[in-house]
């Protein structure tokens, strides 16, 4: 069952831990992608933006967001996270703008052709087995191990292209940043227009 904000930020208020769970699978990935934008690591991305769910959830701070609210405010706690992560590493900070999801979102449903192409051909365009691999661990959610198995090779294989892969979208889907964290949704989106990818777990409004 998918969840609305609103359901969500009410379960989180009355201390449901399936509100947390519904936070997860609604915001998870695209937090991990927008993350991996400013760190271009994959793993310390999924890691930090773990660590910054618990804290919220921790911290019982849901009590202070405002309906409709409840996107931009994870994503700001994860940008934060990602300036503090690389000022600690002393790093060069990435410019980038807050996305607004839920605009970016209805935006994304509204998208013309040449958009849904873009989106296609930025993943279509890696090359074979590192496409293979972000669809698994980005689209598809599975863990390093079974595209490991998969695709029979090591699980620091599976990082390495993966690091690759989402260094490459990066550079192809430059300037339009807010379409690479809807990434996951919009490829499902324009896959199952083309009758392809109909098996990815999709993003629902």
């Amino acid at each position: 069952m998918r969840y609305s904000d609103d359901d969500i930020l009410r379960m989180l208020r009355d201390g449901e831990e399936r509100g947390m769970s519904a936070l997860f699978e609604r915001y998870y990935r695209p937090l991990v992608v927008f993350a991996d934008t400013f760190l271009h690591d994959w793993e310390e991305a999924e890691d930090l933006v773990q660590e910054q769910l618990v804290k919220l959830w921790e911290g019982k701070v849901f009590g202070r967001i405002v309906a409709g609210a409840l996107g931009t405010f994870l994503f700001t706690a994860v940008r934060n996270g990602c300036v503090n992560w690389l000022e600690k590493k002393r790093l060069p900070l990435t410019s980038l703008d807050l996305p607004h999801y839920q605009i970016a979102q209805a935006e994304a449903e509204r998208m013309d052709e040449e958009a849904a192409r873009l989106v296609r051909e930025a993943v279509a365009g890696l090359p074979e087995r590192t496409r293979l691999v972000v669809e698994g661990v980005a689209l598809e959610e599975m863990s390093y191990k079974e595209v490991a198995e998969r695709l029979g090779v090591s699980v620091n294989t599976v990082k390495t292209l993966l690091r690759l892969g989402m260094k490459e979208l990066r550079e192809r889907m430059k300037g339009k940043e807010d379409w690479l964290v809807l990434w996951r949704w919009l490829v499902c989106r324009a896959g199952a227009e083309d009758g392809i990818m109909v098996g990815y777990k999709c993003m629902e409004q």
